[in-house]
């Protein structure tokens, strides 16, 4: 299977941010290109982060959140075109130090000016990762993960799915967007979450309610930010920018859909508001869309 990642993510080496100890910071920038991107290495980093990880010689020194000056990770274009991806590439281990600049230039032919370059970056890496060099020189645990484990065609979902639940995480960002939309009003997470599999055992119905819950439903204000779309507008009023909270309840299209469930529950002595956003004036308790 063929990754075409778009330009943003190939200033820091294409492909090889899959492999790489990415930081937010990272993140966050590829997110303003490619929001969808930025999400796939997220899910990735929080995947290999639940693997039994070890340091080792093997360790990737380009955009490593763990070497950096500034606060800034390193990626050398020119640098990792000669083939150069691993902290031990500059260890000399007969002198049980790193490569002198001169020596570098020798072995991998980088330029005779790149040694600001070569002393900020030596100088960023820390003493653990340098102390352990000698001591494990077993492969990159990443790289074995993702050729034994992943190239295998026996369920590799189900491997992405044990390693989640093994350590399983709140997901806070969602649960704070929402809130923000519902303002002081307290949300019952547990009835939010756990609803979809008590309402029905439809499975494509599951899936959608969890992908509205997440928020990763594919509108054209999302699509547009990533140039998939010609208009961030609605598709049915073409009135208004199509967000979730739009698409789903204030679009003048939709608003008779949500009028005749009232009726029907009305027929049946089931006496509820259906609202998007708490009504503080209401004497009713409103089952929010959330659900």
């Amino acid at each position: 299977m063929e990754i075409i990642l778009p330009e943003n993510p190939k200033k820091y080496g294409d492909s090889l941010l899959f492999e790489c100890n990415i930081s937010n910071t990272i993140l966050h920038e590829i997110a303003n290109e490619n929001i969808f991107m930025s999400d796939v290495l997220s899910a990735w980093s929080d995947v290999t982060h639940n693997l039994e990880t070890q340091t080792s010689s093997k360790t990737i020194l380009w955009n490593n959140k763990d070497i950096t000056s500034n606060n800034k990770t390193f990626f050398y274009k020119d640098w990792f075109e000669r083939s150069i991806k691993y902290v031990d590439q500059l260890y000399d281990y007969r002198i049980k130090d790193f490569y002198s600049f001169d020596n570098l230039c020798y072995i991998y032919g980088i330029p005779s000016n790149n040694f600001l370059k070569y002393y900020t970056l030596i100088k960023s890496i820390p003493i653990h990762i340098k102390s352990e060099i000698n001591t494990n020189n077993t492969p990159c645990t990443q790289t074995t993960f993702v050729e034994n484990i992943l190239g295998r065609k026996n369920k590799p979902n189900k491997i992405f799915y044990t390693l989640q639940i093994k350590n399983p995480t709140e997901n806070s960002k969602i649960k704070n967007k929402w809130q923000v939309l519902f303002g002081e009003n307290e949300l019952n997470w547990k009835h939010i979450f756990t609803m979809p599999y008590k309402a029905t055992i439809e499975s494509t119905l599951r899936n959608f309610q969890y992908n509205y819950i997440h928020r990763i439903i594919a509108t054209n204000k999302y699509l547009f930010k990533c140039k998939l779309s010609n208009s961030n507008l609605c598709d049915f009023c073409s009135e208004n920018i199509e967000t979730i909270e739009h698409l789903f309840w204030e679009c003048k299209h939709i608003q008779p859909i949500w009028n005749q469930l009232i009726s029907f529950l009305e027929q049946h002595q089931l006496n509820v508001e259906l609202s998007f956003l708490n009504d503080k004036t209401s004497r009713q308790k409103p089952i929010h869309m959330a659900l």
